[in-house]
C-alpha cells in the first residue's frame, strides 16, 4: 500500500540528509597536468653539463603550448629563426690568441661563429644570470596537493559545529524532483505544488543537529503531509448523537466504487457503537443492487426498505424515512444508483432525490485506485449537490498513495471513513496520521 509515494518521499529525505551530512568535508580535486616541455629535464641536464665544459649558453626549454616567436615581432633580430627547435650540436670552441689579459672566468660564455661575424671588432661577453637574479634555468615541477586548502576557521568549524543550516539553493533541486514524483503518485498538480511550497517554507533556514538530521527531516515532512490531509474532520458518531432522530445520510458516487458494500459496513460500524439504522434500497436501476443490499441486511440483522425494480428512488427513500420515524430508528442509510459525473441527466435526477429527501449528510463514495479521476468526480458531485464528506474505498489496493492527499487539499472536505478490505470490520475511521505514517514507513 502506497508503495510508489512511499518510495519517492523516502528518496527525498535520504538525498537531503546525505547532502547536509556532507557539508564541511573537503572534496578531492584532480591534479592539474603540467605543460609538457619540448626538451625533457634529463636531456636538458646533459646539455647543460656539456655547455658548461664548452662555455656555450644552454638552450632554454620551450613549452609546447606556447607558439614560436615570429621574427617580425622582434625587429632587433636580423637572422630568421627556424619554426621548430632542433637539436643543435655544440660548435667547437674558438681558442683566442694568448694575451696578457687574465683568462675569462667559467661563468663567461664565448661567442658563436654567427655572433662573431656580426660583431667582428668588439668582443661581447655574456654572463650567465646569477641564481639570486631570477629563477634557475631548470626547475623540477612541484607536486600539487589533491585536497583543497581550507582556512583555519573552516577546518575548526567542520569538526566542532554540530548542526547544519538548510539553504534554499540546496533543497530547490530536490523539491523539483519530489514535485514530479508526486505527480506520478496520483497527487494532483495543485496539491503537489502546495506540498513542495510548504516543505520549502518549513525547511529553508532551519538549523538541525547532524546526529538527528534524518529524524528531524522526517518530522517536518510528516507535519506538512498531515496538515494537507486533516484540513477538516467529521466524527459521524458525535454528529449523530448531536442531531435529532432520524439522521438521513445519502450515499452517492460513480459506478463500481463500492457504495452498497460501504453502506453495509457503515451499518455494522454504527451497530457496534449502539446506534440503530435502516437501509433504503434506492438503487432501482440495477436489479442486482436490491438483492445485494437485502443480503447485507439479513447478515447484519438490519431492516431494508425496498420497492420493485425501476421504481422511483425518491419514493423508496421517503418510505425508509417514514419507517425510521415510526420505529424510533437513529439513522437512515440511503443507497443510490452509480452515475458518472459526465452524465448530465443522472446528475439532475440525483438533485431531485436530494430535494425530496433533504438529507442531513451527503457522502461521496470513491475508490482510491481511480487516481486523478476521483478528484474530478468529487468536484462535479460537489458542484451539483454540495457534499459534506468523502468515504475512500479500496485503499488497501492503492499502490501509489496520492489520492487521499489530492482529495483533502482540492475539495477541503473531511474524509470520514477508509475502506481497507472486504469484511464488515474493514472500515476504518479516517486517521491522517495513520496514512502519513504508512507513507513514511521505512
Amino acid at each position: 500500500m502506497f508503495g510508489l509515494l512511499k518510495k519517492k518521499i523516502s528518496g527525498f529525505i535520504e538525498k537531503l540528509t546525505k547532502r547536509e551530512e556532507d557539508k564541511g568535508e573537503p572534496e578531492q580535486h584532480e591534479k592539474k597536468e603540467e605543460p609538457e616541455l619540448a626538451i625533457k629535464p634529463e636531456e636538458q641536464a646533459r646539455t647543460t653539463e656539456q655547455h658548461e665544459k664548452t662555455g656555450e649558453k644552454p638552450i632554454q626549454p620551450i613549452e609546447k603550448t606556447k607558439p614560436a616567436i615570429k621574427p617580425e615581432e622582434h625587429p632587433a633580430r636580423t637572422i630568421e629563426q627556424p619554426e621548430r627547435v632542433h637539436k643543435i650540436e655544440a660548435p667547437k670552441p674558438i681558442r683566442p690568441e694568448k694575451t696578457e689579459e687574465k683568462p675569462a672566468p667559467k661563468e663567461q660564455i664565448r661567442q658563436t661563429p654567427i655572433q662573431a661575424a656580426q660583431q667582428p671588432q668588439q668582443e661581447t661577453k655574456v654572463q650567465l644570470p646569477q641564481p639570486t637574479q631570477g629563477k634557475p634555468v631548470l626547475q623540477q615541477p612541484k607536486e600539487r596537493e589533491l585536497a583543497p586548502k581550507l582556512g583555519l576557521v573552516s577546518k575548526v568549524k567542520s569538526f566542532f559545529v554540530r548542526e547544519v543550516e538548510i539553504k534554499e539553493s540546496e533543497i530547490a533541486p530536490l523539491l523539483d524532483e519530489l514535485h514530479w514524483a508526486m505527480l506520478e503518485s496520483d497527487v494532483s498538480l495543485d496539491t503537489a505544488e502546495h506540498i513542495t511550497q510548504r516543505l520549502k517554507e518549513e525547511l529553508t533556514g532551519k538549523k538541525i543537529e547532524k546526529d538527528k538530521l534524518n529524524e528531524k527531516l522526517r518530522e517536518s515532512v510528516k507535519r506538512v503531509l498531515t496538515e494537507t490531509l486533516s484540513s477538516q474532520t467529521l466524527d459521524l458518531t458525535e454528529y449523530i448523537h448531536a442531531k435529532g432522530k432520524p439522521v438521513k445520510i445519502l450515499f452517492l458516487g460513480p459506478n463500481g466504487a463500492g457504495k452498497t458494500t460501504t453502506i453495509a459496513k457503515v451499518a455494522h460500524y454504527l451497530k457496534s457503537k449502539g446506534i440503530s439504522s435502516v437501509l433504503a434500497a434506492s438503487d432501482t436501476f440495477r436489479a442486482a443492487a436490491i438483492e445485494q443490499i437485502s443480503h447485507h441486511g439479513e447478515k447484519l440483522d438490519v431492516r431494508v426498505i425496498k420497492h420493485d425494480y425501476a421504481a422511483d428512488p425518491s419514493a423508496v427513500a421517503f418510505d425508509a424515512i417514514a419507517h425510521a420515524k415510526a420505529k424510533g430508528i437513529d439513522v437512515v442509510l440511503i443507497d443510490t444508483a452509480g452515475r458518472q459525473e459526465t452524465n448530465y441527466n443522472l446528475l439532475k435526477e440525483m438533485e431531485k432525490i436530494n430535494r425530496v429527501v433533504n438529507p442531513d449528510l451527503k457522502l461521496f463514495v470513491g475508490e482510491a485506485v481511480a487516481g486523478h479521476a476521483i478528484v474530478e468526480q468529487a468536484k462535479a458531485f460537489n458542484d451539483s449537490l454540495h457534499l459534506d464528506g468523502i468515504i475512500l474505498t479500496k485503499l488497501d489496493c492503492d499502490a501509489k498513495g496520492g489520492t487521499s492527499f489530492s482529495l483533502g487539499h482540492e475539495l477541503r472536505l473531511p474524509i470520514v471513513f477508509m475502506g481497507c478490505g472486504q469484511g464488515y470490520d474493514d472500515l476504518k475511521k479516517f486517521d491522517a496520521e495513520w496514512i502519513v505514517s504508512n507513507v513514511l514507513a521505512e
